[in-house]
Formats: structure tokens, C-alpha cells, sequence
């Protein structure tokens, strides 16, 4: 009879931790949802912390299960505004436009990498299309593009200098809350 210890039984499991996987599970779902704050950034955490393959499935699970929580939420969110700006010509024809016309838009948007995950989103979640057809077609098109972003960063990590690395995050970060502050400043007059 052979002993296993927990250990011997799932080497991969005792190599991850836990809660740190955990946390930018976390992190990556809710980056997801919100989709506007750029994931490449997550993307290259979680490549430097698991490795392609696990930084990979991490990305992947935050974009595509992320994407259809902010549909809900987003939905949601529409029905308890005031809908006079939803009578915008622009807001109009995309109401109007087919589940079908929905589905490939939502596939053709998510394949270029960098668009705002959640002006897609946000903008399908007004359409008829139904959470599954929106899952199904986001996933299609988040794949490819996943993809895509996991190769940038992994040269990105193995090129660049770390130091380089977390300057560019804090610039990018800086500049993406200077724009949302002028944006609320706006709004706000």
C-alpha cells in the first residue's frame, strides 16, 4: 500500500499559495466587472506571481467571468437611472441593433486588446442580448485577446527592468486618475 501525504498527492497545490492566488482572483474579477481600469497591469501581477501558465488562467478568469458580473451589474445599474441620456441618437441605434449584430460587435470589440473592456459591456448590457449570448461571445473574443496581452507583458516583465516596470504602473495609474478627476470636475459644473 502506498502513503501519500497531502503534499506528494498535488505538488502543483502546495507550490501555489493560497490566499495570494485567492486575492488576485479577487482582484482580477472585480477588474473585470468594473472594465475600465487597464488589465494589463493585473495581468503582468499575475504573471510575475504564478508564472505564465497560472497568470494565464488567472487573467482569462478575471476577464471573462468579470465581464459577465459587470453585464448584471451594468444592466442593473441602467434601470435604476434616469433614462433621458439613453435617448442620445448613438444610445438609441445600439438599443435597436439584433441580439446577432450584439453578438459579433461584442466578439470584433473584445479581439483588439486594449479597448475598454467596460464600454463594451456597458454598451451590450443596453442591447436585447441575452447574459448567455453576451458570455458566449465575450468569451470567443476574450480568448484570442487574452492571449495577446499575456505575450506583451511576459516580454515586458523579461525585458524590462523592474524598477521601470512600477514607475510605468504608478504613471499609468496617475494619468488614468488625473483623467477620471477632470472628468468628475466636469460632471460636476
Amino acid at each position: 500500500m502506498l502513503n501519500f501525504s497531502p503534499e506528494e498527492a498535488n505538488p502543483i497545490l502546495t507550490q501555489i499559495p493560497i490566499i495570494d492566488f485567492l486575492l488576485l482572483l479577487l482582484l482580477n474579477l472585480g477588474i473585470g466587472a468594473i472594465g475600465f481600469f487597464p488589465s494589463f497591469l493585473v495581468t503582468g501581477l499575475n504573471i510575475s506571481s504564478f508564472g505564465i501558465a497560472l497568470g494565464t488562467v488567472l487573467s482569462l478568469s478575471g476577464e471573462i467571468f468579470g465581464a459577465i458580473a459587470g453585464f448584471y451589474l451594468y444592466r442593473f445599474g441602467f434601470k435604476k437611472m434616469d433614462p433621458g441620456w439613453l435617448k442620445h441618437r448613438f444610445w438609441t441605434r445600439i438599443q435597436k441593433s439584433s441580439s446577432s449584430q450584439v453578438f459579433w460587435t461584442v466578439i470584433l470589440l473584445r479581439l483588439i486588446p486594449f479597448v475598454p473592456s467596460g464600454l463594451v459591456t456597458a454598451g451590450a448590457s443596453l442591447t436585447p442580448i441575452s447574459a448567455p449570448l453576451f458570455m458566449a461571445a465575450s468569451t470567443i473574443g476574450k480568448i484570442p485577446a487574452v492571449f495577446i496581452e499575456v505575450a506583451i507583458m511576459y516580454g515586458v516583465i523579461h525585458t524590462i527592468p523592474v524598477r521601470y516596470q512600477y514607475s510605468l504602473a504608478a504613471l499609468t495609474l496617475v494619468v488614468l486618475l488625473l483623467i477620471w478627476n477632470k472628468n468628475r470636475r466636469k460632471v460636476q459644473m
